[in-house]
């Protein structure tokens, strides 16, 4: 049953310590703006939808609404330890926290200044309303420190100052002093009557969404006359959380978990940002899903994992084993950046396979170099042949199997390629599958790794990662050679160079560039690879028999490399 309420009557609740928010609702996340387009809508008689309230007395962490708005805020010190007690009858904010804090920032509180701890107060230009400004916005709240004088109206004076006057008397009082005011002396008879016209209208809208009974409309579920216990609350605050401002997966599950283990989700971010140091995007939920994984033997990433009470045993074992989780995350960043050599997410078309890595290094956790040799082999299979591109969850729970244990053989691979080979997938790397193009970043990441030693992203300066640079310039290819597009855009004639080296290259002819190149005591021989041409790179001339033999050969040659590193089930 809706029933209607007035702002002013919310905001006293507020006040008073009679509404909460429940510790399962997260921070505050609506920007300033968000926060002046929901003033201008109710000034303009939008809608903006009910509350959703619980009454309990149930003992439950109540947090309060902040006075004083701050965003990335702790949120434990906003705790009410009495309000949480068992038997304090309390009312909590199931659905609508971010319209109900917004709106008493706006009307009684403020928000933070740019320094961080200056209080913003909200004030209204109360001659806006004419003509919408460049955003659209008819009425164009503005935050400020101190008061910027008339026409500008602080809106926390009418729960204040202007608590007992009617609308009638304030806009009496802006409009006098707005006709003594020397900016408005030349004003015609016509302007001024319209003036007043709009301060009337806008002081009347202001009081009456504070003061009356039709803007603002609330269900509460009565948990003290009625049953609605917390476990059945806890999964109408899921429901009606995945509209909206969205919640994710992550985002409800934290939701639940942190009502038994509340630093659960600053951990799990701490991680997240480990995991991606070197400019990978890894987020909360990938996080969640190798620890659920490892833990259960389930990857799904669900609230019902822990919204029942059954199942309150997984929560507590991942606290348990939490120093254990974290380690093995540490060494999953390790193996990443020292054997994988990641320095950016290109070469990775699926971030679901680092689950099973995961999931084995946290039953093994320090591999020997041959099991590290099959794990370099398994991510790039996973890369190259796409896959985990459908049924992902499935997938890592039937590799769990294989990887969710003690292995003394060491990785599994052998396993993991007979589980893809029945499902029809390409497991093994051959020379055709150098052809495709789409392929080409994850097997010149290869073949620099192993040539240099590390990642061609692996850059200094922002700006300077890595182009795909033909070694025969592609222009006169097309231009000179008479060559069609798949002759020219050949893994053969394609190395990585920096983005500034590749502008100063223009196009530049191989038996010109590359003994310059050498000349000035680079080392040619890791790009081009082929030893003919690295001894004399003058003997690159641009005619097509020489430029066929040179592709082939070193397409030959990554080959060669790519092989030991994609396919070592065969070299060993």
């Amino acid at each position: 049953m809706y029933k209607p309420i007035t702002l002013f009557s919310l905001i006293e609740q507020i006040n008073r310590n009679e509404l909460f928010l429940p510790h399962i609702q997260r921070p505050f996340v609506w920007d300033e703006e968000q926060m002046i387009r929901l003033f201008d809508s109710l000034m303009r008689n939008y809608p903006i939808q009910t509350f959703l309230f619980w009454r309990t007395k149930e003992h439950i962490k109540a947090r309060n609404f902040m006075e004083q708005l701050e965003w990335d805020c702790e949120l434990s010190k906003h705790y009410n330890e009495p309000a949480s007690q068992k038997d304090r009858e309390k009312v909590f904010v199931l659905d609508g926290q971010q319209r109900l804090q917004t709106l008493y920032g706006i009307f009684y509180g403020s928000i933070d200044g740019p320094d961080g701890s200056t209080a913003y107060k909200a004030y209204l230009d109360l001659t806006n309303g004419a003509e919408p400004n460049e955003d659209g916005l008819l009425y164009k709240l503005e935050f400020k420190p101190e008061h910027p004088g008339l026409p500008y109206y602080r809106l926390s004076d009418l729960v204040g100052t202007h608590n007992q006057k009617n609308s009638e008397e304030i806009s009496d009082q802006v409009n006098e002093s707005l006709d003594e005011d020397a900016c408005y002396g030349d004003e015609s008879p016509e302007v001024r009557k319209d003036r007043h016209k709009r301060v009337r209208r806008n002081i009347s809208q202001l009081t009456s969404l504070l003061r009356e009974e039709k803007y603002f409309w609330v269900q509460t579920l009565d948990g003290v006359a009625n049953d609605y216990q917390y476990r059945t609350i806890r999964n109408i605050f899921v429901r009606v959380n995945s509209g909206g401002t969205k919640l994710d997966a992550a985002d409800l599950m934290f939701a639940v978990m942190k009502e038994n283990w509340e630093p659960v989700e600053e951990l799990v971010e701490q991680t997240a940002s480990l995991l991606n140091e070197s400019r990978l995007w890894f987020d909360k939920n990938l996080v969640l899903k190798c620890i659920v994984t490892a833990i259960s033997g389930d990857a799904k990433v669900d609230v019902e994992k822990f919204a029942d009470d059954n199942n309150s045993a997984l929560l507590k074992s991942i606290e348990t084993n939490w120093p254990h989780l974290e380690e093995t995350f540490k060494a999953l960043r390790d193996f990443m950046v020292n054997d994988l050599k990641l320095y950016g997410d290109k070469v990775i078309r699926s971030y679901n396979s680092f689950v099973p890595l995961f999931d084995y290094l946290y039953y093994n956790p320090r591999p020997d170099a041959i099991s590290v040799q099959k794990m370099r082999g398994y991510f790039f299979k996973s890369q190259l042949f796409n896959w985990y591109r459908a049924q992902t969850d499935a997938i890592i729970n039937a590799l769990h199997k294989y990887v969710g244990q003690k292995v003394d053989d060491g990785f599994p691979l052998g396993e993991i390629i007979g589980y893809f080979a029945g499902r029809k997938a390409i497991t093994t790397l051959a020379p055709e599958h150098l052809l495709e193009h789409r392929l080409r970043f994850i097997l010149l990441n290869i073949l620099y790794v192993e040539k240099f030693g590390n990642n061609p992203f692996d850059v200094r300066y922002s700006g300077n990662e890595p182009q795909i640079d033909h070694i025969f310039p592609k222009s006169k290819l097309y231009k000179e050679l008479q060559l069609g597009i798949q002759e020219v855009n050949h893994l053969g004639n394609y190395r990585y160079v920096g983005a500034s080296d590749n502008l100063r290259k223009r196009a530049e002819k191989p038996d010109l560039y590359f003994p310059r190149l050498k000349g000035s005591g680079i080392d040619i021989s890791k790009h081009l690879l082929i030893q003919e041409f690295s001894d004399k790179p003058e003997n690159l001339k641009f005619d097509l028999e020489t430029y066929r033999k040179f592709r082939d050969a070193r397409m030959d040659a990554i080959y060669q490399i790519a092989s030991k590193v994609v396919n070592p089930e065969v070299q060993n």
